[in-house]
């Protein structure tokens, strides 16, 4: 498979001769949580003989490509899957997929989403300054969206210096998460880690990540 795979921007695309694309522009809906998404490209082979995708050139390496063979006779239908891993980007992403045929002709696909906000954070960093002497520091979450997601744990980085817990106050929308200095008068840092609900029907979900520092 990895033979046929490159990662190459080509400016131009024309349609195949003997391939029929159903839709070459899809947009996928996603949920806030939802870590990666399949696009399904379906085509014939709309021609009098076999043709062969050669080539399928991504422009981004979070695409994967992947097809059941690459040959397909008069008549054949075929699938081409794009799994888009989500987990890095949020808000509106396009992505483009240029197809190669055997009979040198190409074909451009197009792959959008629109990854909703999960959590809004108030503030973004828990920071200790100099001569702070506060021992504790709250971040207030917030969910943005209609339906709830539920946050299911916290992890630092630096649990002995600055632990981490979670506090609901009102389950799948709000939440604080309290950060505790138990080591005063020391530099820290810590990354802190929140597990989220997964999307219904998936396994895996997004990860919120905050950061502390103590001066």
């Amino acid at each position: 498979m990895k033979r046929w795979i490159t990662v190459v921007w080509l400016a131009a695309a024309t349609a195949g001769a003997g391939i029929e694309w159903e839709e070459v522009d899809l947009f996928l809906p996603v949920a806030p949580t939802q870590v990666s998404a399949k696009a399904v490209y379906k085509f014939t082979n709309t021609g009098d003989e076999s043709i062969t995708i050669s080539h399928v050139q991504i422009t981004c390496g979070c695409l994967t490509p992947s097809l059941s063979h690459e040959t397909y006779g008069p008549g054949e239908k075929g699938e081409l899957n794009i799994l888009f891993d989500l987990s890095q980007y949020s808000g509106p992403q396009d992505r483009y997929v240029i197809v190669e045929m055997s009979d040198g002709s190409y074909q451009e696909l197009t792959l959008s989403v629109d990854i909703p906000k999960c959590y809004i954070a108030e503030p973004q960093l828990i920071e200790w300054d100099d001569g702070d002497k506060a021992l504790q520091k709250t971040i207030r979450l917030t969910n943005a969206n209609t339906n709830s997601i539920k946050l299911l744990s916290v992890k630092s980085s630096n649990a002995e210096a600055l632990p981490a817990q979670i506090k609901t106050l009102r389950e799948g929308f709000e939440y604080e998460v309290i950060v505790t200095r138990n080591v005063p008068d020391t530099r820290e840092r810590a990354i802190f880690r929140i597990a989220t609900e997964p999307p219904p029907g998936e396994t895996a979900a997004r990860t919120i990540t905050f950061y502390g520092i103590a001066e």
